[in-house]
């Protein structure tokens, strides 16, 4: 055969390859698969939409079907959905118990990832009460993680909001811009959240000037975000780093309690008629 020819018959080796590559299919999925995967998503609509003995309902008939199967990732995640509805009914002891489900299970192959994302959540839940075991949780959650996780920039904004409640802004903005650099673009929440985490750093430090340009990029996500709790945060931070400004300063912390008041913050509509009362002229 000729080098031409040669050729030519490579190449329709390759197209052929191509062809029964585009033709091949996923794995079949399991009629049980597909039912648990169901109940998740009627759960987290429930759970979205404020319903939460309903979400909790769908996520135990998930967890049910996904026991059935043995589906060790599709457990794990269910764990998980089950302790934010359990952490938004208040009743915080049953929410740990699935996050050291997760944390904990030998016999089952939980990845990594969800084990550290286990840890990060159980730090969130109880990081106001108890630094110092959400540092512990959080140093497990960094150490299954490593560096390359997708809740690693979650990692370190948590540990940066507990450093600038420890009192120690220089570190909290340090581990703040590891977040941001740690985060996926498309993480608008959490991309705020590490802004805010800086300016809040540069409050601080009393260097607000830097601090504001920061606040309002994260102004402008939360907003499009629709997060009411978040763009109350920013508004508030923004007046306290405007301060040099009193009018302008009011003008943040009225909007902010126009937020917080819309949204039923109470403690955040008082905290802002305080800051207002203070700084009237």
């Amino acid at each position: 055969m000729s080098f031409g020819l040669r050729s030519m018959a490579c190449g329709l080796c390759v197209v052929a390859m191509g062809l029964l590559g585009a033709c091949s299919t996923p794995p079949v999925r399991s009629a049980s698969s597909i039912q648990a995967q169901g109940y998740n998503i009627q759960g987290m609509d429930r759970y979205k939409a404020g319903d939460m003995p309903r979400a909790l309902a769908f996520f135990q008939q998930a967890l049910g079907v996904e026991q059935s199967i043995e589906d060790d990732d599709a457990i794990a995640a269910t764990r998980l959905n089950l302790s934010m509805v359990y952490l938004r009914m208040g009743r915080k002891d049953e929410a740990l118990k699935q996050l050291d489900l997760v944390l904990d299970e030998r016999r089952l192959a939980f990845s990594a990832e969800r084990r550290a994302e286990a840890a990060l959540r159980r730090a969130m839940a109880v990081q106001a009460e108890d630094p110092a075991s959400a540092g512990h949780s959080l140093d497990r959650a960094a150490t299954l993680c490593g560096n390359s996780c997708s809740v690693r920039g979650k990692i370190l904004n948590l540990k940066a909001y507990l450093a600038l409640g420890a009192g120690n802004p220089e570190e909290g903005l340090r581990l703040a811009q590891q977040a941001q650099r740690a985060l996926a673009k498309d993480d608008a929440l959490e991309n705020a959240n590490a802004l805010r985490l800086q300016g809040s750093a540069y409050v601080a430090m009393k260097t607000p000037a830097a601090a504001v340009p920061l606040l309002e990029e994260a102004l402008k996500m939360d907003k499009a975000a629709g997060a009411s709790d978040k763009i109350y945060q920013d508004l508030l931070l923004l007046g306290q780093a405007s301060q040099d400004k009193p009018a302008l300063a009011r003008d943040y912390w009225t909007r902010a309690r126009d937020v917080a008041v819309a949204a039923r913050n109470e403690a955040g509509a008082e905290r802002t008629a305080r800051l207002l009362a203070a700084s009237a002229p």
